[in-house]
């Protein structure tokens, strides 16, 4: 079965991101092998899109892209921004599964943390844990937790557009879409029309 993956993380947005870690071949390699036999199809937020100064339109593919996955894995490595949590509510808000890649004592992951005058024994952060279907430690076990969800049938048809994302992903659709080739060719390898 042909599924999607919309990779969520932080992208390198210039010189003053090198060396935070990123998707990369690696990762989605790793995805790949673990969700096998399915074939992976992966949405890249960091693939150039025709109008960079269109920020609504921008915007609109993250989400548009977020909507149509099969399942949306987060990089949770390392601290993230803003960025990330909006695609994971979104994510909720559609239905879209998210796998979180989030290894053991990290900043969203703990085996023991004193936090709120207690001891938290197996900590994951509580936003992460509420959002994800699935907390793993590395890109491997994310993709065996994708195939999981599939195989069990845990993936949802798309629910409907949430008032707060409807404009965006219009803009998207409308006046970015039909130049945007690296999703056109995504939606083509998904047998999914745009739109």
């Amino acid at each position: 079965m042909k599924v999607s993956v919309y990779c969520s993380g932080s992208i390198t947005k210039g010189s003053r991101d090198r060396g935070k870690l990123t998707w990369s071949d690696t990762e989605r390699m790793e995805v790949a092998k673990g969700a096998a036999p399915h074939e992976v199809v992966f949405l890249n937020p960091d693939d150039p899109i025709t109008d960079p100064g269109n920020t609504l339109g921008q915007f609109g593919r993250d989400m548009y892209q977020v909507m149509i996955a099969t399942a949306v894995v987060v990089d949770a490595r390392e601290r993230r921004g803003l960025g990330i949590g909006v695609e994971m509510a979104a994510a909720a808000a559609f239905g879209t599964p998210v796998v979180t890649v989030a290894p053991p004592n990290s900043k969203y992951r703990a085996d023991l943390l004193e936090y709120r005058g207690a001891t938290v024994h197996d900590y994951v952060h509580p936003h992460v844990a509420a959002l994800s279907a699935a907390v793993v430690e590395d890109f491997l076990r994310a993709g065996e937790a994708l195939a999981a969800l599939v195989e069990a049938g845990g993936v949802p048809a798309t629910g409907d557009v949430p008032g707060w994302l409807g404009g965006a992903i219009s803009e998207y659709r409308h006046n970015v879409l039909h130049g945007d080739v690296p999703m056109l060719e995504a939606l083509r390898l998904l047998d999914r029309t745009p739109g």
